[in-house]
């Protein structure tokens, strides 16, 4: 199913992403997302023989995301930039600050139904930040912020997604989705 639109964004800490497990702080929901992109990035390795491509081999290098939101407060910069809240207001960078690992969750609508997605760990990158003059008029000027994301070391995924008009979709996905960070478990073999 195409997704249609984008109607929720929620970010959550990672704590915890070893051997012993995956653990996420609860989701913080950052309002007025604009548009998510995912881009993932792969390499290709060929061997040729005999005058032809003999074989190949591709592995994931990362995902570049890209967030365009309403606004980007003082809060959602020290949670996903590392930035510190400033005791007289606002939030101040530093050469020190350290993005930390976070997990992305988001609600796209979809012909019939939504789509419920999950990315595992990124980090994102410092914005640009630009101001325009009017010019006879009112151009809303809105931020976009940038991640790269890559596979857990717990579980080697990257991202996971639903589809509401999936036969084995929880019917109380839309009251519990936001909660805790969904990680999946395989479906048995018959």
């Amino acid at each position: 199913m195409p997704v249609t639109g984008i109607e929720k964004l929620y970010v959550a800490l990672q704590s915890k992403d070893d051997d012993t497990g995956l653990t996420y702080a609860a989701p913080e929901y950052f309002e007025g997302v604009k548009e998510l992109g995912i881009k993932p990035k792969q390499n290709t390795e060929k061997l040729y023989a005999e005058n032809k491509l003999w074989d190949q081999a591709t592995t994931l290098d990362s995902i570049d995301v890209t967030i365009a939101l309403t606004d980007l407060t003082s809060a959602q910069r020290a949670t996903v930039l590392g930035q510190t809240i400033a005791a007289e207001g606002g939030v101040y960078a530093s050469d020190t600050d350290e993005a930390p690992y976070v997990a992305l969750l988001y609600k796209a609508t979809i012909r019939g139904g939504y789509r419920y997605g999950v990315l595992y760990k990124g980090a994102f990158t410092l914005p640009e930040d630009t101001a325009k003059g009017q010019e006879g008029k009112v151009e809303f000027q809105t931020p976009s912020i940038a991640a790269t994301f890559q596979p857990t070391i717990n579980n080697g995924m990257w991202e996971y997604h639903v589809n509401t008009t999936d036969p084995n979709c929880p019917a109380d996905i839309d009251s519990t989705w936001f909660t805790a960070v969904v990680i999946p478990t395989p479906k048995p073999a018959i």
